[in-house]
């Protein structure tokens, strides 16, 4: 018996050594969060409404330079917003994945929060709607929860390189390190042409996953260990900077990655997944229009070296958006010139997602966008 107390005592004692220091270590973390390793540290949680996730807590970047951003109330990187529209005011709500959302940047320097300053913020006032991994069925699906909510004047979707990947359940759903619950698309026969599958669904996840969860959402430790796993899980180990993940300029081997170059997808998946963006899109428009607030879309090239070489930038699924956004009757903005003339003239504007110069230049081209769309619908912002 004696023995036993023993035993116990030094298990509780144990227990207690390994709870304070991990209490010493998540209070060191909160204190000085610069000791965070090179990432981006954030907690989300399940909107049903929107059928994928939004953040729910303060995000911590650190790769480039380290920045600390808030979620609104609706759980995205932006400024507050009250759902009552202001009198005379343009509502532009801005809908996409991580460029989008611009955890590297300030608030401030975002360009789409830029867009409102140089159109004139007290009659334009631009939203922000962006979560990383969306592609054009996420943003799509939010903009049908937050568009009638917020009254918005016009629509504009950023479309990003890995957008048609991340629609499609073959070729995201099944491979990326997802455990949330997160929507995918396929082709369907019936209207409007795609069919949702939900992905882990929250009532099929047991109690290790919703206990884990729970240690992410409030411990920051726990967001650390998070972020590596799925890390891990996704790329396996890495000893150095991969500049072909970042610049979405992968290969695919077989069934492709999202960031693959479009030259390297196996015919039937290129097939696929432009039919598939073409059908979310041609929905979307209809939808828009039908709800008075018509859709623009802005392109993202991949990265610099698709600025700076003409082979790199037809190997991209910007001639594809080209033709389906003509096709369709959507206006395209593509600020791949004005991005190009700025990195000739000696200034980086990218380095993880956009460079502040890069913002600097996007929001330019997006305002000139707008203003030209106010133009041909008769509306003036000055």
């Amino acid at each position: 018996m004696r023995r036993l107390r023993g035993i116990a005592l030094n298990l509780a004692l144990m227990l207690f050594a390994l709870t304070l220091g991990l209490g010493i270590c998540e209070g060191a973390l909160r204190l000085f969060p610069r000791l965070l390793p090179k990432g981006t540290y954030g907690a989300s949680h399940y909107r049903p409404d929107l059928l994928s996730s939004v953040y729910d807590d303060t995000v911590v970047y650190n790769k480039v330079r380290f920045i600390v951003r808030e979620p609104n109330a609706e759980g995205f990187l932006d400024a507050e917003h009250t759902p009552e529209k202001p009198p005379g005011v343009v509502r532009i709500g801005i809908f996409g994945d991580s460029y989008v959302e611009s955890t590297q940047v300030p608030l401030e320097q975002v360009f789409h929060r830029r867009v409102a300053e140089i159109l004139g913020r007290k009659r334009v006032e631009t939203l922000g709607f962006g979560m990383s991994g969306w592609g054009t069925l996420h943003a799509m699906l939010a903009w049908e929860v937050l568009g009638p909510r917020y009254d918005l004047d016009a629509t504009v979707y950023v479309f990003v390189e890995n957008d048609l990947g991340d629609n499609a359940l073959e070729v995201q759903g099944t491979r990326a390190f997802r455990l949330s619950p997160k929507v995918y698309a396929t082709l369907s026969p019936l209207p409007p042409g795609y069919a949702l599958v939900l992905s882990n669904p929250p009532g099929r996840l047991g109690t290790p996953y919703r206990l884990s969860k729970w240690f992410q959402e409030n411990l920051l430790l726990a967001r650390l260990v998070w972020s590596r796993a799925s890390l891990l899980a996704a790329r396996g180990v890495a000893m150095s900077r991969d500049e072909a993940q970042e610049q979405m300029a992968t290969r695919a081997r077989g069934a492709p990655n999202q960031n693959d170059l479009p030259s390297t997808w196996p015919a039937p998946y290129v097939e696929r997944a432009e039919a598939l963006g073409e059908r979310i899109l041609h929905h979307w428009r209809d939808r828009a229009h039908a709800a008075g607030s018509p859709l623009l879309v802005l392109y993202v090239p991949r990265g610099e070296d698709q600025l700076r070489d003409e082979r790199a930038a037809a190997d991209s699924w910007r001639p594809w958006l080209v033709a389906t956004t003509r096709g369709l009757g959507i206006p395209l903005i593509d600020p791949s010139a004005a991005l190009e003339r700025r990195l000739q003239a000696g200034d980086a504007v990218y380095d993880d997602h956009f460079s502040p110069a890069g913002h600097e230049v996007m929001s330019e081209v997006l305002a000139a966008g707008l203003e030209e769309w106010l133009r041909r619908e008769g509306r003036r912002v000055r």
